[in-house]
């Protein structure tokens, strides 16, 4: 009867029609109702959407603020429209003296606001609910206390979280609080404790919330499993380790999906087990995966910087510099939101919530942030400067390639320069010679005969000789070495070392190119052919002349000759 009720209201028009059999029914009967069907979403929608209706009928401060709260919930995977609900439920709610309400909009849209990533709203609506249920004496007190403590767990404060949950706890167990809310609060204490590395108290509570959630709560049961597998990687019992969190994660995604922080905490570990037991496949899977979590699900936690540094890691360790810089700029944004939003959230909890004892750890808290900050601009620092430093090492070698290869091809193909003839070679040359000898001041016949015997020396490769010098040249070309250093450097325009060395480069690239023989010498090989006393030295006269060592030349001669 009441599902044909509903039918009347869900058409393609905007207005709702009220039935009359809710016309008469108070807003607590009708907010009653959508308890009753809350496992079917289509009579809870139908019912949210009525009490709304109301409410906007009535001008009703209440139905309205009901209403929104409850349609809300019609959204509650698409949290920006959830948000947008709740904001309207809490702005008509100014005044109400309701057992409920405003308490449970302050209350549900905290928790929207923290699965955003916006903490410190989060905190102010917790700290509002938080002075709403002392007034009115509402259990939920408890409860927000509870959420603060999970803040607080987030944040890093793990040994204020560590009392907060105790205290909890203590209350819980005096009054006889059982269910998920309890089992939350032992498991909140419970991460407490591990991340504070007292694994005994650790693994204590784990246990205690895995015998209690197997019996009590299934929903929650995986987290704890997860926990025991996180406990058992520390104490390196790394095949159990992976047994309990490769079962707990699959449970999790599918029931507490927007769990971020667990997930995230889940793959880190599971990638420090499969690099413990030396899969670094399955570990690099599962360390990617956080970074899914980053882009998707727009997360930033502690445990995924972390997981970030183990990326960075493993890309340096195979010199994947593109990765590296990519996971790095990741480390920046990680620490960016960080350092934001939980500087902001502390200095929120700090003011507004603690009780007076903490507030004399204020100073310690706050030189405890500062030095924190002082590391992450280090940190920042340090980065940016490999960063700069990688940038100038890729476009150093990316230059010097191109360089190469056009010194390369200038050496195998040079440009034919057009051979200028003059009318009266010899004359002109007779002439030349004559001013050039009284310039460097030699008998004009001396120059002749020393410039031809030059050219036979060039013509029968005498550069080739070892220990060749410019005193044993001359007296080869029967001259003294003042003549031939002069002749030399005026007619060559270029001093003796110079000059040996650049004939033979010439020649050794000839070689090169027309004696595939050649090309198997090693450098040290060739060097000696030349007539140099090392390679080094040969190497060095190689690139003062063609701009390349001889190593390259030889190697991109091979591959163009091969192809």
């Amino acid at each position: 009867m009441i599902l044909l009720c509903f039918i009347a209201t869900i058409g393609y028009s905007q207005k709702i029609v009220i039935p009359d059999s809710l016309q008469s029914k108070t807003f607590d009967e009708i907010e009653g109702l959508i308890r009753k069907h809350v496992r079917d979403s289509i009579i809870a929608s139908s019912l949210s959407n009525i009490l709304l209706a109301r409410g906007k009928q009535e001008k009703d401060s209440l139905g309205l603020t009901m209403g929104y709260f409850q349609v809300s919930y019609d959204h509650f995977n698409d949290l920006p429209k959830r948000l947008a609900y709740l904001d309207s439920s809490i702005a008509v709610s100014n005044g109400l003296s309701h057992p409920i309400y405003p308490l449970a909009n302050y209350i549900g849209r905290a928790s929207v606001r923290k699965q955003l990533g916006s903490y410190i709203l989060a905190l102010e609506d917790y700290l509002t609910a938080l002075n709403i249920a002392e007034k009115i004496k509402n259990d939920a007190f408890n409860d927000i206390k509870h959420n603060i403590g999970n803040l607080k767990l987030e944040f890093g404060e793990y040994e204020d979280a560590k009392k907060m949950y105790k205290e909890i706890i203590t209350y819980e167990n005096k009054n006889g609080i059982k269910g998920e809310g309890h089992l939350g609060t032992i498991l909140g204490l419970a991460n407490s404790y591990r991340k504070l590395n007292q694994k005994d108290s650790a693994t204590y509570y784990t246990q205690i919330g895995l015998e209690k959630s197997s019996k009590d709560s299934l929903n929650i049961y995986y987290q704890f499993l997860l926990n025991a597998g996180i406990n058992l990687y520390n104490d390196k019992k790394y095949q159990s380790s992976l047994y309990s969190i490769s079962k707990a994660i699959p449970f999790i995604e599918k029931y507490d999906g927007h769990e971020t922080a667990f997930l995230i905490d889940a793959y880190l570990h599971l990638g420090k087990v499969y690099q413990a037991l030396e899969k670094p496949k399955m570990a690099l899977n599962s360390l990617e995966k956080i970074d899914w979590y980053f882009e998707n699900e727009k997360s930033r936690t502690e445990e995924m910087r972390e997981g970030y540094e183990l990326l960075i890691n493993h890309y340096k360790s195979i010199d994947d510099k593109n990765k590296q810089l990519y996971y790095i700029n990741r480390v920046f944004a990680v620490d960016s939101a960080l350092n934001t939003n939980y500087r902001n959230l502390h200095k929120t909890i700090t003011n507004k919530y603690d009780t007076p004892q903490l507030l004399e750890e204020k100073q310690r808290l706050i030189n405890n942030l500062q030095k924190k900050e002082k590391i992450i601009s280090l940190k920042y620092s340090v980065t940016l400067l490999v960063v700069i430093i990688l940038s100038i090492f890729f476009l150093s070698v990316y230059y010097r390639k191109v360089q190469y290869k056009k010194r390369y091809r200038a050496i195998m193909y040079p440009k034919n320069e057009p051979e200028i003839k003059s009318a009266e070679p010899l004359v002109a040359h007779q002439k030349n010679n004559e001013t050039d000898a009284k310039t460097i001041d030699i008998p004009e016949n001396i120059v002749q005969e020393i410039l031809e015997r030059i050219t036979q020396f060039e013509e029968k490769n005498g550069f080739l000789a070892r220990n060749l010098t410019i005193s044993s040249l001359a007296k080869k070309l029967h001259t003294n070495s003042k003549y031939l250093s002069k002749i030399i450097n005026h007619y060559k325009q270029k001093r003796f070392s110079v000059y040996i060395n650049e004939l033979r480069v010439d020649y050794v690239i000839e070689q090169l190119k027309e004696n595939p023989k050649f090309r198997l010498y090693s450098i040290k090989g060739i060097a000696r052919e030349l007539g140099y006393n090392n390679d080094r030295a040969f190497s060095k006269a190689f690139y003062q002349k063609t701009g390349v060592y001889p190593s390259y030349f030889i190697k991109q001669l091979e591959k163009e000759k091969n192809t």
